[in-house]
């Protein structure tokens, strides 16, 4: 007998009776749309740093470059290109019966140091950040937080043998420089402690159409 006959005959006998499933999963998508990140660059050299007074709460040592929405006026290419993704994410996670648009898009320099402490974002579905300058070893990356109605997480607080997937409580995605990722908007988000300046990103919202 093969060892692929053995395999076959030792699967078609053996009976899984333990098994463990995670319920109601959270769809975080990432894509990579590099070629947006010199026009981009390009066009914030002719924009002016503009005031935050919406989320000046929020975050710390972060400007906005440009009036908000305008960078979409002005590159429709790079909004066609992120709807492409958002209906990507769409069909892949929630997979809403509804056509989408983007409500707001602002973008923003992280200098040394700029904290954006945990939010989610309100009345849309989707958010998206889009990584113009981000390198890893010196800037802070984008940090998901686990929704839970209580401090302690489960009902209570017990000192884990090893992180798993069940018990994490933060969490993150790879990525670079190029790339967008989308989330739910009510997805806790933010990132801490900046390393160095140029941190620069592209936030936008999405809401049924």
């Amino acid at each position: 007998m093969s060892i692929h006959e053995i395999k076959q005959d030792f699967s078609e006998h053996v009976r899984l009776d333990k098994e463990t499933y995670g319920l109601f999963m959270t769809p975080v998508s990432k894509f990579n749309i590099e070629e947006f990140v010199d026009p981009v660059l390009k066009w914030m050299k002719n924009q002016d740093f503009v005031e935050i007074n919406e989320r000046q709460v929020l975050c710390h040592n972060v400007q906005q470059v440009g009036k908000t929405n305008q960078i979409l006026k002005d590159m429709p290419d790079l909004e066609k290109q992120l709807m492409e993704c958002v209906h990507f994410h769409n069909n892949e996670g929630l997979n809403y019966a509804s056509e989408f648009r983007i409500s707001d898009v602002y973008v923003e320099v992280a200098h040394q140091g700029a904290i954006y402490a945990p939010h989610e974002h309100a009345n849309c579905v989707f958010s998206g950040t889009f990584f113009i300058n981000y390198v890893e070893e010196q800037h802070s990356f984008l940090k998901f937080k686990r929704q839970v109605q209580s401090q302690m997480f489960p009902v209570m607080m017990l000192p884990f043998k090893q992180m798993t997937a069940f018990n994490l409580q933060e969490a993150t995605v790879p990525f670079k420089s190029g790339d967008v990722v989308i989330y739910p908007s009510n997805l806790t988000h933010g990132y801490e402690s900046n390393m160095t300046d140029n941190r620069i990103s592209l936030t936008f919202n999405v809401v049924p159409a």
